[in-house]
């Protein structure tokens, strides 16, 4: 059954969030759908108003929080860039059956939100990028445990304004009443912690992000990942580890834990056994550039790609690190799957739903560096074929999870339950 699908996502293609919401969306092309996206808005107004109000929290985070590692993300559930007016004017008469909110950390209030729930008796899905409408403003938590108790105490914010976060938290909640929303929810540890809040609403776990990529549907790429391979074997190439960190200096990317694993690795063999060659990705400050002196493994590092060029080095590569020590569901791992990389990731966000150990990748104890410098020893004494075999596998499991299809029909089903038991 064809629906009216509204979406929200305040960035597209771009960004974790932004790359995530563009894919979701893509997966409806069958239904008929509306987009609000400050990326296809035109109103000079609209897009002043959204970054004077990015600006001013940005600014407000800076002096009221003392901690990054938690990036707390919002102060006033009340906040939104469009008001129900202009929002209306631009759906003119598209009723919309579902509304499905993505990111919108400044995009939409949720006061605003329940006003189009009551204008066109619209079904509210969010599928959870992270958690800081489900806390008091927090994005990530896995250091704290204070949302069991209405983030009383907040750890994040400075002592004269750890108010804030319980006030968001319980205005967070009076909303959540009215909405009567759905959570998709992208991984096993979202859906714990989603659990542990004692929330009565709905929820799905739906584990794998959708992709679009012409590799999941081209017959030839799997024998293409086979044939390159084998080129490298014939030339007795390096394994080449690609390591996609975005940025360097914030702490859940988790560098240092890869960087002091890298270093415990390169300890335990002469420079001639080494068969590892590393590509870093991501914004690096001059003290990491710096740090690489100690490596005596051969390695390239770039700043942020655009996604052919990212592609072109996915394509080259025999395996992906995500050091990330705080994540709900990595993007980047589906991603490098869908190229035939296995995948290293730290027991967090997705990495029991996507990896089956030792057959797509490797999870590996939280900050445990001589875990992960252990793994890397692993990969480096694997035989041609064992890697190959490895490769395959992988690229078969991402064909077999990854398509935009089951993403779609897994929301479609999760909205028809939730619509046929009401009526």
């Amino acid at each position: 059954m064809r629906y009216k699908i509204l979406f929200f996502s305040e960035i597209l293609g771009a960004g974790g969030g932004g790359i995530a919401s563009k894919r979701i969306i893509d997966c409806f092309k069958n239904h008929e759908i509306k987009v609000i996206s400050l990326d296809s808005e035109k109103n000079l107004l609209i897009l002043l108003k959204y970054h004077i109000i990015r600006f001013f929290y940005r600014l407000k985070r800076f002096f009221l929080t003392n901690s990054d590692k938690f990036n707390f993300n919002s102060f006033n559930s009340r906040v939104g860039v469009y008001p129900p007016k202009i929002i209306k004017k631009k759906l003119h008469n598209f009723n919309p059956d579902i509304i499905v909110v993505t990111w919108i950390e400044f995009l939409i209030s949720l006061e605003t939100l329940q006003r189009l729930k009551n204008e066109y008796n619209s079904r509210i899905i969010f599928v959870a990028m992270d958690n800081h409408l489900l806390t008091g403003g927090c994005r990530y938590v896995n250091e704290c445990n204070n949302f069991v108790n209405q983030c009383s105490d907040c750890l994040a914010l400075r002592k004269n304004f750890k108010n804030i976060a319980k006030d968001n938290y319980l205005s967070y909640r009076t909303y959540f009443k009215k909405l009567s929303p759905m959570f998709m929810l992208p991984s096993d540890h979202s859906k714990n912690f989603y659990k542990k809040l004692n929330l009565n609403f709905k929820f799905y776990e739906f584990d794998y992000w959708p992709i679009q990529h012409n590799n999941l549907s081209n017959e030839n790429f799997k024998k293409n990942i086979e044939e390159n391979f084998n080129i490298k074997k014939k030339n007795n190439k390096k394994k080449i580890i690609i390591c996609p960190i975005q940025k360097f200096d914030e702490p859940r990317k988790g560098w240092k834990y890869l960087y002091q694993s890298i270093l415990d690795f390169q300890n335990q063999f002469s420079k001639e056994q080494i068969n590892l060659h590393f590509i870093f990705i991501g914004k690096l400050e001059k003290k990491h550039i710096l740090s690489f002196k100690n490596f005596r493994i051969s390695y390239e590092y770039y700043n942020y790609l655009k996604r052919d060029q990212l592609e072109k080095l996915y394509s080259k590569s025999d395996f992906g690190v995500i050091p990330s020590i705080q994540e709900w569901a990595s993007i980047s791992t589906n991603e490098m799957m869908t190229f035939g990389l296995p995948v290293i990731n730290f027991m967090t966000g997705s990495s029991k739903n996507i990896i089956i150990e030792g057959k797509n990748g490797f999870i590996i104890n939280l900050k445990d560096i001589y875990d992960l410098s252990d793994k890397l020893k692993k990969i480096n004494l694997m035989s041609f074929d064992q890697m190959i075999h490895m490769k395959l596998f992988t690229y078969d499991f991402a064909r077999k999870n990854f398509h935009s299809k089951f993403f779609e029909k897994k929301l479609i089903k999760f909205y028809e339950t939730e619509k046929f038991s009401i009526n």
